[in-house]
């Protein structure tokens, strides 16, 4: 499942001044990271989403040329 994430935001987080910290999990890949802050959150976010599956999947995630 390519683009999909678990996200555990912490207590600590503040919604109304956008800061987040916590837990997230790349369902796909397994690949996981604790934040600190958004700007953490948001380059964990930015590298699974720019960085091609390490999986020998094609991009669509099912291994074929299909749309």
């Amino acid at each position: 499942m390519r683009d999909a994430f678990v996200l555990r935001l912490s207590r600590e987080s503040e919604p109304v001044l956008q800061e987040f910290t916590g837990w997230i999990e790349e369902v796909d890949t397994g690949r996981e990271r604790h934040f600190r802050s958004t700007e953490e959150l948001l380059a964990f976010l930015a590298d699974c989403l720019t960085t091609p599956p390490d999986n020998g999947r094609k991009p669509n995630g099912r291994g074929d040329e299909g749309p």
